[in-house]
């Protein structure tokens, strides 16, 4: 259900597109879904993790992996390409999975050493987002986008670091094999009542997940049906999404001016979109399930458009001058 929520659908999945911090809390959640995901899958023996060499190279794999998501180039293609954004989920759903059940294998030495790394990394990558230099890493996002996630990661930073404290506490083992390999331990057994409070909170926590997605839906609904009609002496185009369909309607229109040269988009869909002229002409920036916006046309010409998040959404305005 935290994979469903985070990567499925609406609405985090949307927030995740246009905000660079939502965008890297979500690749968080995914990876402690595929994590989550791993243990009943250990308990039933569908994997079964073994120490060596395997275990080290999902570790480096996985380092690997988070790295190349979080470039430049990987991380705007993510954005536009929705090939590519279903590749990046999935890639970080197996990184949960090896976290949860692969990592576990390693000796207690690499444990340790693969948390501290994390920290570091993690630290070190909000300097580079914070650093004084003005430098726009990612195309899609500006600087002051990049300014708040640099800040995010280091305010989160430190509770990383006391997670792994406690991690390390509540497995004083690990310290004991920290020169060799995994030392093992008697397995817990769960109380009957920590059994049961567990299945309480992952009870409500999935009710809660599902409640969000309904609301969402819901309102997204109400604002669809509620969208602002337009003036009459103006065009109109909506963008319409369907199960078979997401596309501007009518995709080219044309206008006349002084006769109803402003055009209104109206969003007739489930996400974000904009409305983004191929010369810089105008954009409407992202525009929220049931938003509109209008722009006046003052020059003849033919005006091409599309969606910045959604690639195969084009449209055209052909606008003539009013016949004497």
């Amino acid at each position: 259900m935290l994979f469903v929520f985070a990567a499925g659908f609406p609405p985090f999945d949307d927030i995740a597109e246009v905000d660079l911090t939502f965008h890297m809390l979500q690749h968080v959640l995914i990876i402690v879904a595929g994590a989550t995901i791993s243990f009943p899958l250990m308990k039933k023996g569908l994997i079964r993790p073994r120490p060596g060499w395997i275990a080290k190279i999902m570790l480096l794999a996985s380092a690997a992996a988070i790295v190349f998501w979080h470039l430049p180039s990987p991380w705007d293609a993510a954005v536009l390409n929705p090939v590519v954004h279903a590749t990046e989920h999935f890639t970080f759903l197996l990184i949960g999975l090896a976290s949860g059940s692969y990592l576990q294998a390693l000796s207690d030495s690499a444990k340790i050493t693969a948390l501290l790394a994390a920290f570091f990394g993690h630290m070190g990558y909000a300097v580079i987002l914070v650093a004084p230099w003005n430098i726009q890493v990612y195309p899609l996002f500006s600087i002051a986008d990049q300014a708040i996630l640099g800040w995010a990661l280091i305010l989160t930073g430190w509770v990383f670091l006391i997670g792994v404290a406690y991690i390390v506490r509540k497995n004083p083992a690990w310290l004991q094999g920290f020169a060799g390999s995994a030392v093992k331990q008697a397995p817990k057994v769960q109380s009957p009542a920590a059994r049961r409070w567990r299945g309480r909170v992952s009870a409500a926590a999935s009710i809660s997940l599902i409640l969000v997605l309904v609301v969402y839906f819901v309102a997204t609904g109400a604002a669809v049906e509620s969208s602002m009609t337009p003036t009459q002496r103006g065009a109109t185009v909506y963008i319409v999404e369907t199960p078979i369909s997401w596309q501007y309607s009518p995709q080219n229109v044309v206008v006349v001016i002084g006769v109803n040269n402003t055009v209104t988009w109206v969003s007739h869909s489930i996400s974000y979109d904009t409305i983004s002229s191929d010369t810089g002409v105008f954009d409407s920036g992202p525009i929220q399930p049931g938003g509109t916006f209008s722009y006046t046309f003052s020059a003849s010409g033919v005006y091409r458009y599309h969606c910045a998040f959604h690639p195969w959404m084009v449209g055209s305005v052909t606008v003539l001058q009013k016949s004497s």
